[in-house]
C-alpha cells in the first residue's frame, strides 16, 4: 500500500468509529423513547434533553460558585465536562447534535445564529471550529481553577 492509501484507510477508520458511536447513542436514545416511532419527534425529544443537559451544567456551575463550595462536586463537574470536551475533540462535532440533525432535518444551531448576526456565512467547518475553540477554552479555565483549588487545599493541610 502506498502512503496515500494508508492515510485514506486511517481516515475511514476514524470516520467509522465516530459514526458507530453516534449510531450506538442513537439506538440507546431510541430505546429510552420506545413509545415514539416518528423520527422527527424523537429528534425533538433528544434536542430537549441536549439543551437541558447544557443548561443544567451552566446552572450547576453557578451553584458551585454561589451556594456550594464543595471540592468533590467541582471535581465531578470537571470530569463530566472533560468527557463532553473529549467527544467534541475526537469526533470534531457534538455527537448529540449530529443525531438531532439526522432525525429532525437540517436546523441551525446557536453558533450559526451568532455568525449570522455578524454577517458571516455559517458553514459546518466554521461551526465545528468555533465549538472546539469555545469548549477547549472552557476546559482550560476549568482545569486552571481545579489546579488552583487543589493547590490551595494542599496548602491548608500543610
Amino acid at each position: 500500500m502506498t502512503e496515500k492509501e494508508n492515510s485514506n484507510v486511517a481516515c475511514k477508520i476514524k470516520y467509522t468509529l465516530s459514526e458507530s458511536i453516534q449510531h450506538g447513542i442513537e439506538m440507546i436514545l431510541r430505546c429510552i423513547f420506545f413509545w415514539e416511532s416518528d423520527d422527527k419527534n424523537i429528534g425533538m425529544m433528544i434536542q430537549l434533553l441536549h439543551h437541558g443537559f447544557v443548561y443544567g451544567l451552566i446552572l450547576w456551575y453557578i451553584y458551585l460558585h454561589t451556594i456550594s463550595d464543595s471540592y468533590l462536586q467541582y471535581v465531578l463537574f470537571c470530569f463530566i465536562f472533560f468527557i463532553v470536551w473529549i467527544q467534541h475533540l475526537f469526533c470534531k462535532a457534538c455527537l448529540v447534535f449530529n443525531i438531532e440533525q439526522k432525525l429532525i432535518g437540517n436546523h441551525p444551531n446557536i453558533i450559526d445564529n451568532i455568525l449570522r448576526i455578524f454577517h458571516i456565512t455559517p458553514s459546518e467547518e466554521v461551526g465545528n471550529g468555533i465549538l472546539l475553540l469555545v469548549s477547549s477554552l472552557i476546559m482550560a479555565m476549568l482545569t486552571a481553577e481545579l489546579v488552583s483549588r487543589t493547590i490551595s487545599g494542599i496548602k491548608q493541610w500543610i
